[in-house]
């Protein structure tokens, strides 16, 4: 309430001064590469909101790769948000806008065009389907960095591809990591102006955010743009490229063409293009996906690049019960059912060894057993392999924090994105219910947040004042753990990790009539790989 009241106040005045004859304030008017825009205070922060880096993607320009921005005259008010990019909001009705290629930009309020300081790029989480840019930094730009949201295409308009648009393009399906890169460009051509160090930008995400900012790091196209990254829980999928190829995505294109009558037109193409925006959406329904592997951003799989060449450091990690949540609500397993879902972790011809390796004793139940398992699978390997393949200065981290005094979030443990909160400094999601940080957690999302901002500075997250965060290596795998009591853990999981790697493709060939896991969170192994009917 006291934001809504500061940002309406600053309104008042600033519609004052415009009636009275009277100039914006001049530290809130910059001039960017296409035009001039006008920010608005709020608090210790100053906000452009709503910023365009691109060209509307609509009508002929619909699955094509953004395009540049027509220049304007004047003054572009920069205070509202725009809407998001074009998303589910029901299986039956959608929200946001095709013409959704905007951001915005978070600056302390001390800044001038002369501060020349580090800036942080977020691409959020919502797996590459849904979200929304974050609207609030104060956390970090408090902490003297600007921060940067991006909106970008998503679903059916970001990762799905047609041969037709292939024939094209020269590939298709990788729309959505191509306005990220855009995005990357429009701040490095610009950020000058608001204060920013155009060679001093840290890419950073969770979930879908992190597979993003991941295949960004490992792409050719990324050199120049960014000189750190930050990943919060990469997938299998989006390291291995399984399932997320241009073959890939043209085969869920050419499902969809189906879906709405297309198939048979003598150029599918046009006609998809000419239909309305929320009847593509709605026909294609929900369902993670992972950046395009074949094309022009990832040639080769992310694994493959970063173990190419050298890419730029790493700060990387996930949540120690990332996948809890698709087991909710929480009910102990039975025999019966833990044999299944390991049987579909693990595979029929390696299911007693994977079960060896997360023995129940070890856990509070068998449920919670599986979790580790399928949280590892998914997630807590993927990030291993990938800290342990690149050639750059890497940070590693196990996130293990349990929410304090809230009954509801407890029980979900360290689970996905739940971070987000902590190291943003207020709760971007929503939640339902509302979270309130304990004493003992603000002081935990202080140090958080300052992790990050130092390796947004200087590619360290260590500094005065905090634990000793021992920078990662391949022999004894040193990770910090990130709680209360913040703390070190060596070789978590490194033998678990060495048995998953290897299985492969995952999730391995199920036992006849054995069927996929009954727990699938956000549908990452039924619904993530977009080559599976």
């Amino acid at each position: 309430m006291a934001r809504f009241w500061s940002f309406i106040l600053v309104a008042a005045v600033v519609g004052a001064l415009c009636s009275a004859g009277g100039a914006a304030p001049p530290t809130l008017v910059v001039q960017t590469t296409s035009g001039a825009v006008q920010g608005v205070l709020v608090g210790s922060e100053k906000e452009w909101r709503g910023v365009p880096y691109a060209a509307p993607p609509v009508g002929a320009l619909r699955w094509r790769p953004p395009a540049a921005l027509t220049s304007w005259s004047g003054t572009r008010d920069a205070t509202q948000f725009a809407q998001p990019c074009i998303q589910l909001d029901s299986d039956t009705t959608t929200v946001g806008s095709e013409d959704c290629l905007y951001l915005n930009v978070f600056v302390p309020s001390s800044a001038s065009a002369r501060s020349n300081l580090p800036v942080m790029v977020h691409l959020h989480p919502g797996g590459n389907f849904f979200g929304v840019p974050y609207e609030d930094a104060p956390a970090f730009t408090d902490r003297g960095v600007i921060v940067v949201t991006v909106a970008y295409r998503l679903g059916v308009f970001g990762f799905t591809g047609l041969p037709g648009l292939t024939r094209e393009q020269g590939a298709s399906g990788e729309y959505g990591n191509l306005d990220q890169l855009a995005a990357l460009r429009w701040v490095h051509d610009n950020i000058t102006a608001f204060g920013g160090n155009p060679a001093n930008v840290t890419l950073f995400g969770s979930s879908a955010g992190s597979f993003d900012t991941a295949a960004l790091m490992a792409s050719p196209l990324s050199q120049g743009l960014i000189a750190r990254a930050a990943v919060q829980g990469d997938s299998y999928w989006s390291v291995t490229g399984q399932y997320s190829t241009v073959k890939d995505a043209e085969f869920a294109g050419t499902l969809l063409a189906q879906r709405v009558g297309c198939s048979s037109a003598a150029d599918v193409v046009a006609c998809m293009r000419a239909l309305p925006a929320d009847r593509l959406v709605i026909a294609n329904g929900p369902g993670d996906v992972g950046p395009t592997v074949g094309g022009t951003v990832l040639p080769k799989p992310v694994i493959q690049l970063v173990a190419e060449r050298s890419t730029v450091p790493l700060l990387i990690g996930f949540d120690r019960e990332e996948d809890s949540g698709g087991f909710y609500p929480f009910q102990d397993e039975t025999q019966s059912a833990y044999e299944h879902d390991t049987l579909a972790i693990f595979g029929p011809d390696n299911a007693q060894q994977g079960r060896s390796l997360y023995p129940p004793g070890s856990y509070d139940s068998l449920l919670w057993s599986v979790i580790a398992a399928q949280t590892d699978a998914v997630r807590g390997c993927s990030t291993r392999r990938l800290a342990n393949t690149v050639h750059a200065p890497v940070w590693r981290y196990l996130y293990t924090h349990r929410y304090e005094d809230d009954p509801f979030w407890s029980q979900f443990r360290a689970s996905h994105v739940l971070e987000d909160p902590f190291l943003w400094g207020y709760d971007p999601f929503g939640l339902d219910p509302a979270h309130t940080m304990t004493a003992a957690e603000q002081a935990f999302a202080a140090q958080l947040t300052s992790y990050w901002t130092n390796f947004a500075k200087t590619g360290n997250p260590n500094g005065t004042g905090l634990p000793a965060w021992p920078r990662y290596n391949t022999s004894t795998e040193p990770m910090i753990t990130l709680d209360d009591q913040i703390g070190t853990t060596t070789n978590y999981h490194d033998m678990q990790c060495a048995f998953i790697d290897a299985l492969q493709p995952f999730p391995p060939p199920w036992a006849p009539g054995k069927g996929p896991p009954r727990h699938d969170p956000w549908g990452f192994i039924r619904g993530h790989a977009r080559a599976i009917p």
